[in-house]
């Protein structure tokens, strides 16, 4: 029997069928829901028998997210991803759609492998976990900040920090700082634990880069960080994702509080 054909159309801010896969994938379609709010990435809804069953959506910092049950075929997925031809270079989504993008590519990957989502709403952080001690980070962390990314992208992404551009990781750096999305712990200019908010919006908010220098590791100041963020946010629900093996990061976001609903399969370009 003939595979039915998979159609797409394109992803519009306003397009309700989007917006209900959005939310239907909860913490995985956070990324995506709160985009389309701010009407920033572009993608495509996938439609399959005259049903919206899933979203292929391209980021603005080459980040991809797919959204898609298993009845679709991978292999017709990662052909709509490669007709679209726009840059990724950071891939999220259900297994066999990754490992079909991850099939056509030349090369060794930095990363391929499993991530767990967690979630909690603001009233479920534990309480003796937060602290007032949690602030925006300011203009005199920038250089701690620059050197907390570049730890953490070695450690947790494998990419080594003489590949990445100084300037750019500073203007990032300086971006997140003006626009008030990373939270650190720690001394103004020598913080010892930070984060940022990736996403924000009608989704909730989506945690990443969470990192605590090594000298400052062991007193709970990751797990105190983002149970404060949580029990603060202004939002439905707080979310994250993390490396299914990374059990020390795991076990502290469980300490303030999530719960893991969700998982994917994530692939980083070399």
């Amino acid at each position: 029997m003939p595979r039915p054909v998979l159609l797409t159309r394109p992803l519009c801010c306003d397009d309700a069928g989007a917006q209900a896969l959005a939310i239907a994938a909860a913490a995985h379609g956070a990324y995506v829901l709160n985009a389309l709010e701010r009407d920033e990435g572009e993608g495509s809804v996938l439609v399959q028998d005259g049903r919206d069953l899933g979203l292929v959506w391209f980021g603005p910092r080459g980040n991809l997210v797919l959204i898609a049950p298993p009845e679709l075929d991978p292999q017709a997925v990662a052909d709509v991803v490669h007709r679209a031809a726009r840059p990724w270079r950071i891939a999220m989504g259900p297994a066999g759609i990754v490992d079909a993008l991850r099939e056509r590519r030349v090369g060794k990957p930095l990363l391929h492998r499993d991530q767990v989502y967690y979630a909690c709403a603001p009233q479920q952080a534990v309480a003796g976990c937060v602290t007032p001690d949690v602030r925006k980070a300011q203009r005199a962390d920038r250089d701690r900040l620059v050197q907390a990314t570049l730890l953490l992208n070695q450690s947790d992404l494998n990419i080594d920090p003489a590949r990445v551009d100084r300037g750019w990781l500073r203007d990032s750096v300086d971006e997140r700082i003006a626009d008030g999305t990373t939270r650190v712990l720690g001394p103004l200019g020598s913080p010892d634990c930070k984060l940022d908010f990736g996403s924000e919006g009608p989704a909730g908010i989506v945690i990443e880069g969470v990192f605590t220098f090594p000298q400052a590791r062991g007193r709970g100041l990751a797990t105190q960080l983002v149970a404060s963020c949580i029990a603060t946010a202004v939002a439905v629900r707080v979310c994250l994702h993390v490396g299914v093996h990374n059990s020390p990061a795991r076990c502290a976001y469980e300490r303030a509080g999530m719960v893991a609903v969700d998982s994917c399969r994530l692939l980083l370009l070399g």
